[in-house]
């Protein structure tokens, strides 16, 4: 990638894993489509979009652990069983034509960002509810969470934040917890295509580099309680970000049609 372009496409990944990092979704679910876009191979964005995805998510990761809002006892079965389905998924990717894969994209899109749209915020508690039922339930979702993880390069986070949202958790517990998740299903699904990944050295140095310092400054600007993120995000961000996946899959069916 020539140097002019790079520079111009450094501060778009700089931004957006900070926005990601602040909202617990990891980032893939917009970096894949940016890559598809640029004219990468989808087989390329896919391990390139986990790579960076596991930066945003293991740095901001450990900013919530330090803030001791993360819930381990939600997180453990989902990471579990994210880290079995992830070689199942990525077999798929390898079988399953280009056009189809970016359909499934779409409607994964379209289906998290209605979810986001519709959901509202549950009053409960949701600390009272008992192990065995987050374990059982955990499970179940991270072996999904690991399908489409390696089949489409996701690392989840899109599809936990809502859940999670919709259970009761703050805009504070749902964003650290997906965070480890996110962080492990991605490790997951990137060692599971990392033969597939071409990218010139620099290029991969200087996006890692972005997203480590985009990652830390997100995680960080929830705990400014002056900017009142936590306030802003329980009214706004749902539905924005809903609306902006229905827009990324319809550009995607777009561009592939």
């Amino acid at each position: 990638m020539p140097l002019l372009e790079l520079l111009e496409f450094i501060p778009i990944i700089f931004c957006l894993s900070a926005l990601f990092a602040l909202l617990g979704l990891g980032g893939a679910v917009i970096y894949v489509p940016l890559f598809y876009l640029m004219g990468m191979d989808l087989l390329v964005a896919i391990p390139l979009a986990l790579l960076l995805n596991l930066i945003t998510a293991g740095s901001a990761s450990i900013t919530y652990i330090q803030k001791k809002a993360t819930d381990f006892h939600t997180a453990f079965p989902i990471i579990i069983m994210a880290v079995v389905g992830a070689p199942v998924g990525a077999y798929f990717s390898g079988i399953l034509p280009e056009k189809t894969l970016i359909l499934l994209f779409s409607i994964t899109l379209v289906v998290t960002g209605l979810i986001l749209i519709q959901s509202k915020e549950k009053k409960m508690n949701v600390h009272s509810i008992p192990l065995k039922k987050k374990i059982f339930f955990g499970s179940i979702l991270g072996f999904f969470i690991g399908v489409i993880t390696g089949l489409l390069g996701l690392g989840g986070g899109s599809f936990i934040v809502p859940i999670l949202l919709m259970l009761g958790y703050s805009t504070k517990e749902a964003p650290a917890t997906s965070m480890l998740v996110v962080t492990f299903s991605s490790l997951s699904g990137f060692l599971a295509h990392i033969t597939d990944i071409n990218i010139e050295l620099p290029f991969l140095a200087a996006l890692c580099i972005t997203v480590l310092a985009g990652s830390q400054i997100g995680s960080r600007l929830m705990y400014t309680s002056k900017l009142g993120l936590d306030w802003r995000l329980k009214i706004h961000f749902r539905h924005i970000f809903g609306v902006l996946l229905l827009f990324i899959a319809l550009l995607l069916q777009y561009r592939t049609w």
